[in-house]
């Protein structure tokens, strides 16, 4: 069996971002065990799911200590997740201190095992972010894996995120709920999730009145989260790591872009619709019509 560790720091939607390259791994290797070294809630979640085989956390000590140089030819420490067949580092570049410590850590372990990659492609790079990691992997000869199969739950939820990590990434919120009233007049109620990001942007008032009106999951763990997500009928949210997530659980997905690229940044899963605001103003979110959304949802709807 092969043992490949992923070490990663970023956040949810970039991590999410990583389930191609592990898919694209068990393809090219067959039996193997990939470990991922990330935040712990997020490398908790891929493990629970089954995207990952193991987990370790990226702040630990353990692994801090990488990032200094090393002293008297001796790593400045050696973490289990150091002992595989294939390390693959997005945290640092060949002649950073990281890479130093992880070469001492591996004594005797042949120098092209430890690979490394950038997370995130340049601006003018024209295809998708998957697609720049395997580029930077070219000893590995790693193709493109196929998607799963989408999910089909036509007695769940149809979830509404109004959230992102960026304000100009988000539709307005009066907005979110006026479709979803548009929603309910088609006989359809849907579900809002709030994150810790939106409940502190949102006014407590607003947040009470969205609770009294429609159904919501609040102060969810990612992992339980992500259980909820797997269940829905249908998602619509922004440029998200929630919306990456429910894309790569196989849900049917529609993604609402603005600034952000799509053609690098899209979600990855098997039913994902892209929708972006018309010319000349397709980077303005504001520009995108409820009446837009609301047509495209329940399309989608009636597929389900």
């Amino acid at each position: 069996m092969t043992r490949i560790t992923i070490v990663h720091q970023a956040a949810l939607g970039d991590t999410v971002l990583l389930i191609p390259l592990f898919r694209s791994l068990r393809q090219r290797f067959g039996t193997c065990a990939i470990t991922l070294v990330a935040r712990t809630a997020f490398g908790h979640m891929l493990t629970r799911l089954g995207f990952a085989d193991g987990h370790a956390s990226a702040d630990d000590r353990d692994h801090t200590l990488w990032f200094a140089p090393p002293e008297g030819g001796r790593p400045n420490s050696t973490p289990p997740w150091a002992r595989c067949d294939l390390l693959l580092g997005a945290v640092a570049a060949p002649g950073d201190p990281w890479a130093a410590n992880a070469r001492l850590a591996r004594p005797g372990c042949d120098p092209n095992s430890i690979l490394f990659f950038s997370p995130r492609p340049p601006p003018e790079y024209p295809g998708h972010v998957t697609a720049w990691q395997r580029r930077q992997l070219p000893s590995l000869g790693l193709a493109a894996a196929p998607e799963p199969l989408a999910r089909k739950n036509p007695d769940g939820a149809v979830v509404l995120h109004p959230g992102s990590g960026g304000d100009a990434k988000c539709w307005p919120r009066q907005r979110f709920l006026a479709l979803g009233r548009a929603l309910k007049r088609h006989s359809i109620v849907p579900t809002f999730i709030l994150g810790e990001v939106e409940q502190e942007r949102w006014d407590r008032a607003t947040i009470e009145g969205l609770q009294e009106e429609f159904p919501s999951y609040l102060n969810l763990g990612l992992s339980d989260l992500a259980e909820k997500l797997s269940e829905s009928r249908l998602y619509l949210g922004n440029d998200s790591g929630v919306t990456h997530l429910a894309a790569a659980l196989g849900v049917p997905v529609i993604a609402l872009f603005g600034p952000s690229n799509d053609v690098q940044w899209s979600p990855v899963g098997p039913a994902v619709t892209i929708l972006r605001p018309p010319p000349p103003h397709t980077s303005n979110l504001e520009a995108l019509l409820e009446s837009t959304i609301l047509h495209k949802m329940l399309t989608e709807l009636r597929r389900a």
